[in-house]
């Protein structure tokens, strides 16, 4: 979900919060990754194409360790998503609820823009349909 998140949402959470110390694990480094496909999703799998994606690992303070992975090519995407996984699992031993509380209001941010991405996709749908031949074979 992090990942799903426009930055521009996670740099506003980030302003907001006390900011850990933090080492680098993995500096946020670009990679790619073969994207595969089935037909009907149930039909043999096939390799559709390659995408780039922005990996990034950090360990925050407290020793929790925080990953992320970003399809494209944005560094701070990746390393803020990161840092906030970090921070979940520090929530989640510590049971403060902070980050839970950030987490939240991202994920509706996401269903809000995958809702527009649906609703949008549907105004431009086409049924595709076939009319049957003639029996006298015209």
């Amino acid at each position: 979900m992090l990942a799903k998140a426009p930055l521009s949402e996670l740099e506003r959470h980030w302003a907001a919060i006390v900011r850990p110390k933090f080492q680098w694990i993995r500096r946020p480094e670009y990679g790619a990754v073969m994207l595969q496909g089935a037909v009907g999703r149930t039909g043999a799998v096939f390799n559709v194409g390659e995408a780039t994606v922005t990996r990034c690992t950090v360990q925050i303070e407290t020793g929790e360790i925080g990953i992320a992975y970003v399809l494209g090519r944005n560094k701070r995407h990746a390393a803020l998503a990161a840092l906030f996984d970090g921070l979940i699992q520090r929530d989640q031993v510590k049971g403060t609820g902070t980050i839970t509380a950030i987490i939240a209001a991202l994920r509706r941010c996401v269903r809000v823009e995958e809702e527009a991405v649906r609703r949008e996709a549907q105004q431009s749908k086409v049924d595709f349909f076939m009319l049957g031949r003639e029996a006298n074979g015209e």
